[in-house]
């Protein structure tokens, strides 16, 4: 073989493995610089099951499904109080779309795993009705319930609806199953059955557990 022809061979073949240890450097650089950051991610959960509070509504038992990175939550209260005088009930709705999504890959950290910068969008109706008893002793020597009269009066039902758009937070087990926390504030219009209540930034707040 002529010494030039050997010479751009082993060049080559140098240039080759230099090439191939940058590459590798680079790749390992690349996943040490993942598992210090943060990295995308999308939540792989299906069904999500907690608590929900807030001003001028969301609240009680709330269920979630996921759908990717789009949520829609259901929030169920109903409430019975003075041996059933007074029912009420509380329906609502909301929709989340976690805009923003952040995985931490490092585990040794106090703080959660995921977390994520989420738009929500909320409808709920509060109706409630109050029953009162009026009790009518025709004499004083009357103890008895049977000579007793009763007269039960129930108001008209009572509705206090709600619409609500904004923006939270969430943190924890969102991408993989677990506990969550999700605070958010909401541009909330509101009213009642005598009209127009107000519109308020509004805050609320859900405790979920998702798989």
């Amino acid at each position: 073989m002529p010494i030039p022809l050997r010479r751009a061979r082993t060049f080559a073949t140098a240039l080759t493995l230099v090439l191939l240890t940058a590459l590798g450097t680079r790749q390992a650089h690349a996943v040490d610089a993942v598992s210090k950051g943060y990295e995308e991610t999308i939540s792989q959960n299906t069904h999500g099951l907690g608590i929900s509070f807030g001003v001028g509504g969301l609240n009680g038992i709330a269920y979630r499904h996921y759908f990717g990175n789009l949520a829609l939550q259901v929030d169920l209260f109903p409430l019975i109080a003075d041996s059933g005088n007074y029912v009420a009930v509380f329906g609502g709705v909301t929709f989340i779309d976690y805009l923003l999504m952040w995985n931490r890959a490092a585990r040794n950290t106090l703080f959660p795993a995921t977390s994520a910068l989420r738009f929500v969008g909320s409808t709920g109706v509060w109706v409630s009705r109050n029953q009162s008893n009026n009790y009518t002793v025709p004499s004083a020597n009357c103890n008895t319930p049977e000579c007793q009269a009763i007269n039960s009066r129930s108001a008209p039902v009572d509705y206090f609806a709600h619409v609500g758009l904004g923006i939270g937070v969430e943190m924890g087990a969102i991408a993989r199953p677990g506990f969550s926390a999700a605070f958010d504030v909401q541009m909330t219009v509101m009213w009642d059955q005598a009209g127009f209540y107000g519109a308020y930034p509004l805050p609320s707040a859900t405790l979920m557990y998702s798989w």
